[in-house]
């Protein structure tokens, strides 16, 4: 299934009756096409001179890109009430997923029955789901071994890897292009310098459908025809 905010407003209510002592107040709940996360949990934080700590604006958001088992969908959302609950809390937890985090999720699982866990990742068949055109940044880097992978860049970083990616130790060949095959959704967007394997077939694809990318005097464009190579 993919949520519903109607859903969501029925399920917040009674699992915060039955789960958490219908302490936690409501909050706004919304739906999002997120890739990179099921659910999550945003606020804004107000430190005044003297007293607590504020938070306004409390959001849970529960993406609705993949279809899920409805259980699972629950538990993303039980999973962001415990954030709830210790963001609002008088203890500090000791990491994001920490030890009242843990402790309170066990409480929940054994108690109710419920498969929460601290981070959720997706499967083959989940990301085979998101079938949305993405203008993807692509490098096809080739080892000097022969071995082929790819990075996937964010305008912000790409200049920069352009620059580095060829002096990296092994590396023969470096090739960009502009490419919004689906099938890459499935890979994240590092800051830093990762290589993703893929298999043949399907990056000879992409690049055949792709437009590849030339930099002139500073800038970075994709070209209105291929190439020759």
């Amino acid at each position: 299934m993919r949520a519903t905010l109607d859903f969501l407003h029925e399920r917040y209510a009674w699992f915060n009756a039955t789960m958490f002592g219908s302490e936690l107040p409501q909050v706004r709940l919304r739906l999002s096409r997120a890739r990179t996360y099921l659910g999550q949990l945003r606020y804004k934080r107000t430190r005044p001179l003297f007293g607590r700590t504020k938070y306004t604006d409390i959001t849970i958001s529960v993406s609705t890109l993949y279809d899920l088992p409805e259980a699972e969908v629950e538990d993303t959302l039980i999973h962001e009430m415990i954030h709830l609950q210790i963001l609002l809390g008088p203890q500090r937890d000791n990491s994001t997923h920490g030890i009242l985090f843990r402790a309170k999720m066990r409480e929940i699982n054994e108690q109710f029955g419920r498969h929460i866990t601290v981070s959720h990742h997706a499967t083959e068949q989940e990301r085979q789901q998101d079938r949305r055109k993405r203008n993807h940044l692509l490098c096809v880097c080739t080892l000097a071994s022969g071995k082929q992978g790819i990075i996937l860049a964010r305008p912000s970083n790409i200049s920069a890897l352009w620059q580095r990616l060829p002096s990296l130790p092994d590396m023969a060949n470096c090739c960009w292009y502009l490419s919004t095959d689906s099938y890459l959704n499935r890979y994240p967007r590092p800051l830093t310098m990762k290589i993703y394997s893929i298999p043949s077939d399907i990056l000879t694809r992409i690049i055949a459908e792709a437009r590849p990318l030339v930099r002139q005097n500073g800038h970075i464009f994709p070209v209105s025809k291929k190439i020759p190579r």
